[in-house]
């Protein structure tokens, strides 16, 4: 094989010459790699794949000149590059690590650039870092398949300081849907990026960076198959749904919200419920094979919510938690859950220290789809908000049990679903404002708003490619308002738990053994009829009016006291977080602290007082909130029950509109 010429080499005469191995060698140091080229014995790696070979005139003159024309310079190595071509791309720095996207295109943190590291992020090209930085041997040799470590982590450091201060936080992006700054879908499938009717090579796109990862499973190479979802639709209708139709629509939706996840604005989640034999089993096995399997879905029976994020990370495939059911000492586990779903919904980021004091950072932009016979009771009203609740009942006796599903066969089904949506994309941003005004007019709106309308958008751009006719939004709209009021009654409020929490604490302030609920003592000391007799019989002499009186004096040691006529009795809570009594009633809940105070305020007519109340000699202002907004107070007990049962209710409204408290009904 002949000797090579400075044609043959790639240009990097950038890197320092090599000095002489030892004072005592006496082989004369090289200079340059033109130089050492005409001299090496052994024949030279190949150039790197793609280099083009420069002209012959222009490698002549190289070796005349010294490779810079003559005027004394070498070529410059680009900014930021560790050499022209380099297969490892420098990101930049951050305190004492370095970022780079090695040859398979991975996020890889190096803080110390030791020659293992180093090998680590060249992988298949580690002949090219022993040809760009060779090493020596005494004799000035080149040593075959060896590089300087020094040499390379020296150009290493310094590409990635050019590269200026990288943050990693909020910048990368894994396996799943995005969109762009314009609002573009962008899905990662892990090898490459689908965008805008392109496939595009892993690694930077504009601000942020989409790392390769090991691949999930694609979409479909077209839209030119069968349509997956008439029998995806016919599935579905096959359950025993409560709202039947509605409910199926509504699993079509959360499909489509599974696949494109982490692209959506506002991300619903899903909860199944339904005794055994209801088909839940069915279902997420269909779902599993709908989205490509295990590469495509995390599928978990028993997962924590720190198993869940770490194996989230940067991606946004939908989660799957099957038999996800309470019990004794799971409340942890399932608040740590729901707060993932909490957080999923809006989009957060999940922040946490390791143990060598570094921070990790988890995406938690998926979809989740739950499934239990029970609900936990952990969730919060505002969690039922962010959650459809979809009901599974038995299937009537004599039904026949449906064939099993083909893996295959949905495999497809599901890659043909994910192609379809992500061709319509474009319509989603019209689609689902569509759906926003006609939840509107039938009083769907805010959050809720955005639930349904997310869920019903995502149904309709499955279902069909053109945007939704005026009857479809309309029949639509109809139909989920009356689910969603049903739904909204049965949720609740916050303002309404903290009452309910409140009013149903069992206490026996007398000490006689006997408990009976706070709501009892606030309604005697509200003078409602019935229930002064409840609580002292025939101990207190003076009737109603003196047994209110007693039924304050125990409820100030509560931090509560109600004033007001019979008409508009008024309870006032105190506000001060300190309040031993308040905090013992509400010790171990949400409101503790003095909480209780924001979610009172909520409450339809309830008032903060700026001027401080007494209770059992200690000061604190005050929330007010008239028995109005407290419907059970309103009721008579006992014998006053019966008494008016055929009486009109009395009046729920103060002077100053409804639910206000009038001064004037003050004692």
């Amino acid at each position: 094989m002949a000797d090579p010429t400075p044609d043959d080499l790639p240009d990097d005469s950038w890197i320092p010459d090599p000095a002489p191995a030892s004072p005592r060698a006496t082989v004369t140091p090289l200079r340059g790699r033109q130089a050492l080229a005409a001299k090496l014995a052994d024949p030279p790696i190949a150039a790197l794949p793609g280099a083009a070979a420069p002209a012959p005139a222009r490698a002549a003159k190289a070796a005349e000149t010294g490779g810079d024309g003559g005027k004394g310079r070498r070529p410059a190595r680009p900014s930021g590059e560790i050499w022209d071509g380099c297969p490892v791309k420098p990101l930049g720095v951050n305190g004492g690590c370095s970022y780079y996207l090695d040859v398979l295109g991975q996020l890889r943190v190096v803080a110390k650039h030791e020659k293992q590291a180093v090998m680590h992020l060249y992988g298949t090209r580690i002949a090219a870092l022993c040809w760009q930085f060779p090493q020596f041997d005494r004799a000035a040799k080149r040593r075959e398949n060896r590089f300087d470590a020094d040499l390379a982590a020296q150009a290493m450091v310094i590409a990635c300081a050019e590269k200026g201060l990288f943050d990693p936080e909020g910048a990368v992006r894994g396996p799943g849907a995005w969109t762009d700054e314009d609002g573009n879908l962008v899905y990662h499938c892990g090898d490459r990026l689908l965008a805008g009717g392109r496939e595009l090579p892993t690694g930077p796109q504009g601000r942020v960076i989409y790392p390769a990862y090991p691949p999930i499973p694609s979409p479909a190479a077209s839209a030119d198959g069968p349509d997956p979802v008439p029998p995806l639709q016919t599935e579905l209708e096959s359950y025993n749904w409560r709202r039947g139709a509605v409910d199926a629509q509504i699993m079509l939706g959360a499909l489509g919200c599974m696949i494109l996840g982490g692209a959506l604005e506002w991300r619903p989640q899903f909860w199944v419920t339904g005794t055994r034999s209801t088909g839940k089993s069915r279902l997420q096995g269909m779902i599993h094979m709908l989205m490509g399997g295990d590469r495509g879905i995390l599928k978990s029976e028993n997962a924590s919510a720190a198993a869940i994020a770490n194996f989230l990370r940067m991606s946004t495939v939908p989660v799957a938690l099957d038999e996800l059911e309470p019990g004794p000492g799971l409340k942890a586990k399932e608040q740590g859950i729901v707060e993932l779903l909490r957080q999923a919904s809006s989009g957060g980021r999940r922040i946490r220290s390791s143990p060598d004091q570094k921070t990790h950072e988890t995406i938690i932009r998926s979809t989740f789809l739950a499934s239990s016979i029970l609900i936990p009771g952990v969730l919060k009203a505002s969690d039922r908000s962010r959650i459809q609740v979809l009901n599974l009942d038995t299937f009537p006796e004599g039904t026949p049990h449906p064939p099993a599903l083909r893996a295959e066969t949905w495999r497809k089904r599901g890659a043909a679903l994910k192609r379809l949506l992500i061709d319509r994309w474009p319509s989603w941003a019209t689609r689902l404002e569509m759906w926003r005004e006609a939840l509107a007019e039938h009083r769907i709106d805010g959050r809720n708003g955005d639930n349904w309308a997310t869920i019903l958008a995502m149904a309709d751009m499955a279902g069909t490619a053109g945007m939704p006719s005026a009857e479809a939004l309309t029949g639509w709209a109809a139909k989920i308002a009356g689910a969603a009021r049903e739904e909204i009654g049965e949720i609740g409020s916050d303002a309404e738990d903290v009452v309910t929490h409140l009013l149903s604490q069992p206490v026996d302030p007398m000490r006689r053994g006997q408990l009976f609920t706070l709501g009892v003592w606030v309604k005697a000391a509200g003078r409602r009829p019935g229930a002064g007799d409840r609580l002292f019989g025939d101990s207190v002499a003076g009737g109603v009016e003196a047994q209110a009186r007693k039924a304050n004096d125990y409820l100030g040691a509560f931090g509560l006291k109600v004033d007001g006529r019979p008409v508009m009795p008024v309870l006032h809570i105190a506000t001060k977080a300190g309040f031993a009594g308040l905090n013992a009633l509400f010790r171990g809940s949400e409101w503790e602290g003095g909480a209780w105070s924001q979610s009172l305020r909520r409450l339809p007519g309830a008032q903060g007082s700026p001027v401080p109340m007494r209770f059992d000699g200690v000061m604190s202002k005050v929330t007010a909130v008239p028995f109005s907004a407290m419907p059970g107070l309103l009721e008579f007990d006992g014998q006053a029950a019966d008494a008016a049962s055929g009486a009109p209710a009395a009046p729920l409204a103060a002077a100053s509109g409804p639910g206000a408290v009038n001064p004037e009904d003050y004692m």
